[in-house]
């Protein structure tokens, strides 16, 4: 008769709690793992939007040269110094708009727990710098004024990440929408786009790191990325206490399904 061998018994206190200490340790260290990786991933996309930022600044900047041109050449004409002066500070605060923006984004923390769902999405497609209708692209926005138990720094990334997404699958014409709906303590975002779709082979999958959708011939490259935004888009969600779902059929578009918290009772008054 062969004998068992048994588990040896652990009988010291100490070593439990040095490896429960060791445990935290490195719970505590992947957190901070994710959270760089999360940032990383926010200037990185800065980095994608660059060569627009410097576009829509040229943009900006280009009137106001002409207007400012315009007024020192005629310095007696009141009129078109008054209009100069308007028309060169509605340039400033668009450019000023933007630069907040994309400073509030590069940031590496966000104390807040809480955001309102329009100022986020406003603040996303401020980063974006440039307006979509310039890219043949119709924005259709429809949430309530609800507030969301959800980093306003990260709901942001979320949304910049899906209207980027959106906008270099359409390319040069299409519809963006982005829908809100509030059911008992959930709030529900749809973010919607009328491109190409999402090839069926990676629909399964998409979410997990390192699957990318690689650019088709004749559009931006830079739609072929890293593949991980949408994996810490998931991540981020998932944080807050809520989900996130895609719906494609090739051809006709794609749709992301957010559920968060709803958050208003963090503001009530007392």
């Amino acid at each position: 008769m062969s004998a068992v061998t048994a588990m040896p018994a652990i009988n010291d206190l100490a070593d439990v709690e040095q490896l429960l200490e060791h445990f935290e340790q490195l719970e505590c260290q992947m957190q901070q793992v994710r959270e760089a990786l999360t940032h990383s991933h926010r200037l990185a996309t800065l980095g994608t939007i660059a060569s627009t930022v410097a576009h829509e600044f040229n943009n900006i900047l280009a009137p106001m040269v002409t207007y400012c041109q315009l007024a020192l050449a005629k310095p007696e004409d009141s009129a078109l110094m008054r209009k100069a002066v308007e028309k060169s500070f509605q340039e400033a605060e668009r450019a000023s708009q933007i630069c907040s923006a994309l400073l509030g984004f590069s940031r590496e923390h966000d104390t807040q727990h809480a955001a309102p769902l329009p100022q986020a999405i406003d603040s996303a497609l401020a980063c974006l710098a440039r307006d979509p209708m310039k890219d043949g692209i119709d924005l259709a926005i429809n949430v309530p004024a609800v507030q969301v138990a959800m980093s306003p720094l990260n709901l942001q990334q979320v949304l910049v990440n899906l209207f980027l997404n959106a906008k270099q699958a359409m390319g040069r014409g299409g519809r963006l929408a982005v829908t809100g709906r509030v059911e008992e303590s959930s709030v529900h975002i749809d973010v919607s786009d009328t491109g190409p779709g999402i090839p069926e082979q990676i629909l399964d999958s998409l979410f997990e790191p390192f699957v990318t959708h690689a650019a088709s011939p004749g559009q931006d490259d830079q739609r072929q990325g890293t593949g991980l935004g949408l994996c810490i888009c998931r991540d981020l969600v998932r944080q807050a206490g809520g989900s996130i779902q895609v719906e494609s059929r090739p051809g006709e578009g794609a749709a992301f399904h957010i559920t968060v918290p709803k958050a208003e009772d963090l503001f009530e008054t007392t």
